[in-house]
């Protein structure tokens, strides 16, 4: 049911209302300028993955800011997005049952090595890090607190992933003379699944797989390969996939299985065609009599970064927008563990080498085994 009251109070009320708007409208009509930089607060924005096998753990610290003019202009200029060191208070504390263990007063440098390319500055940008004696717990937590003198203060946490050796099952860890098989010849050329295989580890939620393949370009100055110019290693990434875990307490097996074909299309779309380059797939281990191209490594992430890489993966659906996430209180980023662990030197069986050098799709990247005892020697 309308209420008549409300309307004929609305009506009553109209004119005087009406009025005062064309009065601030023809205010407002004098000036076309509008700010567009209103007084903001400056939030820190801090990445940080701690790492138990490293002996530096690094945490780099910025600022959000606003300014006048144009924002990737102001984007080279350090100034823009650093705080002054001296303004930083920054510490990591180590915590066993809630009780403090040790503690670490950061230090700041500057890194030389940012790529002059993209929109921020380069090639300096300033880092912050420590220097754990007998390195990090991983059975440990570690808070992360940031005081920003005369402005505000940011902290963290997180947990770190356990150190578990010999989880990797497959490829079988400590075989020196372990061989990959890619392809099967013979009547008929297939492809075999490739399974790799682990368990979890305590701490962890995802498993990010990659093989590296190793190879030899040697660069030659004419066709006949008799005059060499130079001799690079190139190092071929193979993104497998991922796995998450059902939880972090570790012990759950996990396998990933891929077709033998993708390492061959791998080669191909990575690695260019050139009369003028030849590759050699691998090294000559001669104590073990073979040639070592794979390493097999799992890069493994705590829940946070597990959510901050889920909710930051490459967007497929219709709906664009993407959830916020961070686990700064106080501010911005991302303050998480993670580690690796790999099979490294494994060799490729002799099916392998014929067909990179025989098949149609493969045959002009020019490959050849260091291994002195094959028909497919490099001469």
């Amino acid at each position: 049911m309308i209420d008549w009251m409300k309307m004929n109070t609305w009506k009553k009320h109209w004119l005087p209302i009406s009025a005062l708007a064309v009065m601030v409208v023809g205010g407002l009509g004098c000036s076309t300028d509008i700010d567009l930089t209103a007084p903001y607060q400056r939030t820190p924005v801090v990445f940080s993955l701690l790492d138990a096998a490293q002996d530096t753990q690094w945490v780099r610290i910025n600022r959000t800011w606003l300014g006048d003019g144009n924002q990737f202009d102001a984007a080279m200029v350090a100034d823009s997005s650093e705080y002054p060191a001296a303004d930083l208070q920054v510490q990591v504390t180590e915590r066993m049952n809630g009780m403090s263990v040790r503690n670490w007063p950061l230090q700041d440098t500057v890194i030389q090595n940012k790529t002059e390319n993209g929109i921020f500055y380069a090639p300096e940008h300033q880092m912050w890090y420590f220097v754990p004696k007998g390195g990090l717990n991983a059975d440990a937590e570690y808070d992360f607190d940031l005081e920003i003198v005369g402005d505000s203060s940011a902290e963290a946490t997180t947990n770190m992933i356990a150190n578990q050796i010999g989880n990797i099952t497959q490829p079988p860890p400590g075989v020196a003379n372990f061989k990959l098989g890619f392809v099967s010849l013979g009547f008929q050329t297939t492809y075999p699944d490739i399974t790799f295989k682990w368990s979890s580890t305590a701490g962890a939620k995802r498993y990010d797989i990659t093989v590296m393949i190793h190879v030899m370009e040697r660069i030659w100055e004419d066709l006949g390969h008799t005059v060499l110019l130079e001799e690079k290693e190139r190092v071929v990434e193979w993104n497998i996939g991922s796995l998450s875990t059902n939880d972090d307490g570790g012990g759950q097996v996990l396998q990933k299985a891929v077709s033998g074909e993708r390492f061959f299309t791998t080669l191909t779309t990575q690695l260019e065609e050139d009369p003028y380059i030849t590759r050699v797939l691998g090294t000559w281990d001669g104590n073990v009599q073979i040639a070592r191209a794979i390493d097999f490594i799992l890069t493994i992430a705590n829940d946070e970064l597990a959510t901050y890489l889920e909710i930051n993966s490459p967007v497929t659906g219709v709906i664009q927008e993407r959830p916020e996430y961070t686990n700064i209180k106080g501010g911005l980023g991302l303050f998480a563990a993670r580690a690796s662990q790999g099979v490294y030197g494994i060799g490729y069986t002799t099916s392998t080498i014929q067909y990179l050098m025989e098949g149609d799709a493969t045959a002009a990247l020019n490959f050849c085994t260091p291994n002195p005892f094959s028909d497919f020697y490099c001469d």
